[in-house]
């Protein structure tokens, strides 16, 4: 029979892999809205631009310093954009060729879309989000939620093995009890003949 710290070790092993994941999946997902938040605001910023630019031409207004503040937004949207989505590559443990811009695997030694020679990844510590007290307690019921539910898996899983075990024990006495019964039988009808 299983021992119960075995269980519990193995059942933290697989809430601590499941949380681990959870945890990928949301930043893979927070940074994918973030991408796609960033370009609606950044064709927007062209609109904008393209719009001043238009009023400039038409009217002979002189735009010149507002269109260098929506390039500046411009450029700042499509920083945050190539920042999003090398934490991306990141996560799935890629990155992008600095040549030719294709996703490559992280440890290639050279690129195999142009063949540039790749620098060694250096591991930046990530920027701190701020935090507050809902998200802690919303990541931490999160968390024992799913922890719960494979703990639960793992219960309903040994329970099942050990009826199944139970049963089978439980066959082999009633066939040993049925042979013995049997042979007590055959033995008193010897007895009587």
């Amino acid at each position: 029979m299983p021992n119960i710290e075995v269980i519990k070790r193995n059942a933290s092993g697989v809430a601590d892999r499941a949380v681990k994941k959870t945890n990928e999946l949301t930043t893979f997902v927070k940074l994918k809205m973030g991408i796609k938040a960033s370009e609606a605001k950044l064709s927007s910023v062209y609109e904008e631009i393209g719009r001043l630019f238009y009023t400039a031409e038409r009217n002979g207004e002189d735009c010149t310093s507002d269109i260098a503040a929506y390039i500046m937004k411009a450029d700042k949207l499509k920083a945050d954009i190539a920042a999003a989505k090398k934490q991306i590559t990141k996560l799935k443990n890629e990155r992008v060729c600095e040549n030719c811009g294709n996703e490559i695997d992280e440890n290639v030694a050279f690129c195999p879309f142009c063949g540039t020679k790749q620098e060694k990844l250096v591991e930046v510590e990530p920027e701190a989000e701020e935090t507050t007290l809902e998200d802690v307690v919303e990541d931490f019921e999160d968390k024992a939620e799913d922890a719960a539910e494979d703990l639960a898996d793992k219960v309903e899983d040994f329970a099942e093995d050990a009826a199944d075990a139970v049963k089978d024990a439980a066959e082999t006495v009633a066939d040993k009890v049925e042979d013995v019964v049997e042979d007590i039988k055959d033995a008193v009808d010897g007895d009587n003949e």
